[in-house]
Order: C-alpha cells, then sequence, then structure tokens
C-alpha cells in the first residue's frame, strides 16, 4: 500500500533531482501513487522550462554586467559610470546623519 498525504520535502527533493526517471520507477522509490509523482514531476519541468525562458530574455542589471573586461582590460559603459555615481550618491552618508550630530560642551 503506498504512502498517503501531501509530498514530503525529501520526496520533492528527490523527484526534482530524478524527474527524467520513469514515473514507475519513482513511485515505486518513494512508495507513493503514480499519479502524485507524476503531477509534481509534470510541475516541476514546467517549472524548470519557464526558469529558461525567463533567464534567456532577461538580462542582468547590476553593476559587473555593464562592465565588460577581456583579455586583462576593463572598459567601462556609460550605463555603468550612471549606475556607479548613484550608488555612491545613494551610499554616501549611510551610517551618518547631521541631525544626530552632537558636539562635546565645556
Amino acid at each position: 500500500m503506498s504512502k498517503r498525504g501531501p509530498l514530503s520535502k525529501i520526496e520533492k527533493f528527490y523527484i526534482e533531482n530524478n524527474y527524467e526517471l520513469d514515473v514507475d520507477q519513482l513511485s515505486s522509490d518513494l512508495d507513493r501513487a503514480k499519479s502524485v509523482v507524476r503531477a509534481y514531476a509534470e510541475r516541476v519541468q514546467k517549472n524548470k522550462k519557464n526558469t529558461e525562458d525567463t533567464k534567456s530574455k532577461t538580462e542582468p542589471t547590476h553593476l559587473a554586467s555593464q562592465i565588460p573586461s577581456s583579455k586583462g582590460s576593463t572598459v567601462m559603459t556609460e550605463n555603468g559610470s550612471t549606475m556607479s555615481d548613484d550608488f555612491r550618491k545613494k551610499s554616501q552618508f549611510l551610517g551618518r546623519r547631521s541631525e544626530c550630530t552632537t558636539s562635546i560642551r565645556g
């Protein structure tokens, strides 16, 4: 008799890392119903496909991607320069505030 109830984290992890195996093999390894294993394996395949599609469509926006480097030389693009200037302005007085500064009285 197969287990009942929701899949545990360990069972989900096993399916996520072995979803290319046959559903019969996965269900016998986990002692679960084939329909439950098949449904979760299909969901994993769908999620992996969606994440691969979005990774190829989106461009990274962090500063390192805006400074291309090759063969030991680094070239700053206009966009990278603007991003570093904006970051410098925001982080300049991160820990200091003028209204909190006090002076020692004699």
